[in-house]
């Protein structure tokens, strides 16, 4: 019988395509989101903010360029009509563009944030600036800005002044052979009034805190406003710029006056800065008083005016046409193929900027009443491509969102505080081996020592750790016991007395030291009092009281900013509740599969605590702030009532803040009670939750 032939190819197992894969999650809003509405914001600041602020210098420039070459009598007709199209004026329109416009927008682009500042008061505000790095660089942007555009104006002074028959006197230099270093007067007025205007604009943009978004208003209705570029738009910026313009030239006479009478006179008193200055300076202590020099210098503050009134209409226009356009809201998830993965992604992001964005493109995507709409909310619902799902992925997010912003409530726009730091206990080796006990190992011989040699014996007595050698050791550890403790140890004891009195010497030595530091610390507020005190002291009874009243409006608290930093980001948690209840609503007809029903408790008990919290708020500044009847509102004073309408306007502003997200939350349960009606009555809430949902219920 013969033996079957084995086969020596080894037998391999067939490839399966049921091998389980890891499914991926949403990818961040760093990749899909992000990219496409800074790619929109980017085609703005192009097209819209760069090419409508160049359009206005333009203007600007003409009419500048029109008045400074004589108008119509030296230009003519034709002259008139073809300077806004001479190279020399559109290129003089450009470097004012240049100069003005985009220093200060791509400034404030690189510092925008979406975080507020938390102050409630103008003191508040500038204090909290002076911390921000962002700050310096808007101040050096503006002061930068304002010096090359005085350059500017020296420069084409001389080209278009000059042709007219006119000299603008504006060298470095007086014209003088006996002190040809003496400084021009006329162009230092001119430079450090368009100094101080750029001071005058960075200290506004700091109270209107321009460097974060101002969500003015609902994002979802920017659509339907007007263009930013309108008549009422430019008639607005060249009134506020006229009025800039008035106080930045009144302020920098003033300025002007104390400082060649008082502060320049005192600088030549000093020995070494007087010396450098009089070669440059002297001149300024002759010559008439600060007032009739004012007087007699008409044309030069004109000028100045001017010029100031340029640069700021220049400044506010990019500045208005900025605010306006970054708050524009952004419709980027249409163009992607898979629009839900692209708002979920987006409400992911880091940025509260771009956060924003996504929430107002999630709420139209929720509230969408078209068949395609329904489509898409019933595809995200029953997304099970990634790991968590969609719905998943959108309800967390939302839910911690609004978490954070309730904590932050409820903490009144404070920081956390910190957690206690707990002692780290020694790490355990868990596979460590069991301790085993171990026999002591004996040093001494153990057998009889052997007879040895009278000369080995000796060798052995001096040796190392012979007897001799181990007897002066013990000798000498003995006496060491015995030396007194005074040189024995480093640290020596004393009587409790000495002890106590060096305590509270060290105890008085730190108490003086922090005596110093808060003496620095305080030395530079109690300064300013006292200078303050002294101005009041020796001014006329009406300075000192519009001083102090400036005092009080500049340290004073306002209600409704202390309520909006308690709510800094109301207007995306009003879109993110919209949102949600949406699609909770949505979900009774469209979700196929009940995901999002699972959800329902946890939603409306995060959104009725919120609601709760700020019911509570509203009832305590009520009763910090209740009505006055006829009677004792008769009996205030001129000043306790205008001190009382001022408190009732920031009441009515601080209502209107809680308002945006209280009324939010209440629309949001409605929608909810009124759709799923006695089907709620299948779901399970905390006892809180339940009591508050139930007055909705019986409304209803």
């Amino acid at each position: 019988m013969s033996t079957p032939l084995r086969s020596s190819t080894a037998i391999r197992a067939l490839p399966s395509t049921l091998a389980s894969r890891a499914t991926p999650t949403v990818p961040p809003a760093s990749q899909i989101y992000e990219p496409l509405v800074k790619s929109v914001l980017r085609h703005r600041l192009l097209f819209r903010i760069f090419a409508y602020s160049a359009v206005f210098s333009w203007t600007l420039v003409v009419l500048q360029s029109t008045v400074r070459q004589g108008g119509l009598r030296s230009l003519g007709l034709v002259g008139i009509l073809l300077n806004p199209i001479s190279p020399r004026t559109l290129a003089l329109a450009f470097v004012v563009w240049l100069f003005s416009v985009v220093p200060i927008v791509v400034t404030r682009k690189a510092c925008l944030t979406a975080v507020p500042t938390v102050a409630s008061s103008p003191s508040g505000f500038f204090n909290s600036a002076l911390s921000k790095s962002s700050t310096a660089r808007l101040c050096l942007t503006y002061l930068t800005s304002s010096a090359m555009l005085t350059f500017v104006h020296l420069s084409t002074s001389y080209i278009f002044e000059t042709s007219g028959g006119s000299d603008p006197r504006l060298s470095p230099f007086v014209k003088s052979k006996k002190h040809p270093y003496y400084l021009n007067g006329r162009l230092l007025y001119l430079v450090t009034s368009q100094l101080f205007f750029a001071a005058l604009t960075a200290f506004r943009g700091i109270q209107l805190d321009r460097l974060v978004v101002r969500w003015n208003g609902s994002i979802a209705n920017r659509q339907n406003e007007p263009p930013s570029f309108l008549l009422a738009r430019i008639v607005t910026v060249l009134a506020t710029s006229g009025v800039m313009a008035i106080m930045g030239i009144s302020g920098h006479a003033l300025l002007f006056v104390l400082s060649r009478s008082i502060a320049l006179p005192i600088l030549f008193k000093l020995p070494i800065i007087s010396r450098l200055l009089r070669p440059f300076a002297a001149h300024f202590l002759r010559g008439s008083w600060s007032l009739s020099l004012l007087a007699k210098n008409g044309g030069l503050i004109f000028r100045a005016w001017t010029l100031g009134f340029m640069t700021v209409a220049n400044w506010e226009f990019a500045d208005s046409l900025f605010d306006t356009v970054v708050v524009e809201s952004v419709t980027v998830a249409h163009s992607t193929a898979d629009p839900a993965l692209t708002l979920v992604a987006g409400i992911k992001s880091n940025d509260t900027y771009y956060k924003h964005f996504a929430y107002a493109e999630l709420q139209q995507f929720a509230s969408d009443e078209s068949p395609a709409g329904a489509t898409k909310r019933t595809a995200l619902f029953a997304d099970q491509k990634y790991n968590p799902n969609l719905w998943s992925t959108l309800v967390r997010e939302t839910l911690l969102t609004l978490g954070q912003d309730y904590q932050l409530f409820l903490r009144r726009g404070a920081s956390p505080a910190p957690a206690p730091i707990l002692a780290a206990a020694p790490p355990s080796r868990i596979d460590a081996p069991p301790q085993v006990p171990k026999t002591p190992y004996v040093r001494t011989q153990v057998l009889k020592p052997t007879r040895t040699s009278p000369l080995r014996s000796a060798l052995d007595t001096v040796a190392s750790d012979g007897a001799i050698t181990t007897a002066l050791t013990s000798a000498a550890e003995v006496g060491a016991s015995q030396i007194p403790e005074l040189f024995r140890s480093v640290m020596p004891s004393h009587p409790p007395s000495v002890v106590s009195r060096a305590e509270t010497a060290v105890a008085t030595v730190q108490e003086k030291e922090q005596q110093i530091q808060k003496y620095v610390l305080d030395a530079p507020g109690k300064w300013k009092q006292r200078v303050c005190e002294q101005v009041v002291r020796f001014s006329p009874a009406f300075v000192g009281s519009a001083l102090k009243d400036a005092g009080e409006w500049w340290r004073a608290e306002r209600l409704h900013r202390v309520v909006e930093v308690s709510l800094p980001n109301r207007k995306m948690d009003g879109l993110a509740v919209d949102a949600l209840c949406s699609f909770v609503c949505a979900s009774l007809s469209e979700d196929p599969y009940g995901v999002v029903q699972r959800d329902i408790p946890r939603i409306l008990e995060a959104l009725l605590s919120f609601l709760s919290a700020i019911e509570d708020y509203r009832a305590e500044l009520a009763s910090r702030y209740p009505q006055l009847s006829p009677e004792e509102e008769n009996a205030l004073t001129l000043r306790e009532m205008s001190a009382r309408q001022e408190v009732m306007i920031s009441m009515s502003r601080a209502s209107d803040v809680l308002s945006e997200v209280e009324d939010s939350l209440k629309e949001g349960v409605v929608r909810i009670v009124r759709k799923f009606g006695d089907k709620l009555s299948a779901f399970k809430f905390p006892p809180r939750t339940a009591k508050k949902l139930q007055g909705f219920v019986d409304y209803n």
